[in-house]
């Protein structure tokens, strides 16, 4: 008989607690007003998050995340489909999207602020589109890898292009959607802090640029953490949306 596998969290739980475990060691060892432990961490997390202002900043954030992550899956889900779709259009496409993701995302910040001004509008645009060139990249490679014997079979019956979509597509694709929607994820949440760091008034971001310049470490670890815990949440669940709809739509070749 098989052995019972564990829980898909409990390995990354494990890592964390061992990792905390070190952290631990090593700052006492250190003993170091930079290099402060976990109790020190926590407590100047503590302290932040009994500021007003700061829960406001964890709102916006969480707030403007939510919309970028949300468009930039729509938006690059469904032209990522439609142009995977075309033979001409995706070769005419794809070398000049590579080339713009290739393109490190800081560097054409200035043009968001240029043209968006400094608020959530920038912000919020500049995660969207680091977030969604990848997603279209993947939901284009996804599409014009389906099997080319449906899609003959496809055309052979007359279906609609709309058929087309929710009969062969869309299921072919949904494994490479869902690894899309969690590198997504982690891509628009690195876009939205570089833009409140460097153009915020508010936001998880700014709250960690403000730290670094009153030279408070513990709450700048304090914070850290608390970004890798909001990243790691839905990381973990996107991650086990995955492994379900690859277990239901995968088929081994």
């Amino acid at each position: 008989m098989s052995a019972r596998r564990s829980p898909g969290w409990v390995p990354p739980l494990v890592l964390a607690v061992a990792l905390v475990a070190v952290w631990t060691v090593t700052a006492a060892l250190a003993d170091s007003a930079v290099y402060p432990g976990p109790g020190e961490a926590l407590q100047g997390l503590q302290s932040d998050i009994t500021d007003s202002r700061f829960l406001g900043s964890v709102g916006d954030t969480a707030r403007v995340l939510l919309l970028s992550y949300a468009a930039a899956i729509a938006a690059g889900a469904v032209t990522g489909m439609l142009l995977g779709l075309s033979a001409f259009w995706s070769r005419a496409t794809l070398p000049v999207v590579y080339a713009l993701n290739s393109v490190p995302k800081i560097v054409l910040y200035p043009i968001f602020l240029l043209f968006l001004g400094i608020g959530d509008l920038s912000r919020g645009s500049f995660a969207f589109v680091s977030g969604v060139l990848p997603m279209f990249l993947i939901m284009v490679e996804a599409t014009a890898g389906v099997r080319r014997l449906h899609l003959k079979l496809s055309a052979s019956l007359g279906m609609s292009r709309w058929s087309l979509l929710r009969r062969i597509v869309v299921p072919s694709v949904l494994p490479s959607l869902a690894s899309g929607m969690r590198l997504c994820f982690g891509l628009t949440l690195i876009g939205l802090l570089l833009a409140e760091m460097f153009s915020g008034s508010s936001g998880l971001g700014y709250e960690l640029l403000r730290n670094l310049s009153l030279a408070r470490v513990e709450n700048i670890i304090g914070e850290v953490l608390l970004i890798g815990l909001l990243a790691l949440v839905p990381t973990l669940a996107l991650q086990q949306l995955e492994t379900r709809i690859r277990n239901r739509y995968e088929v081994s070749v």
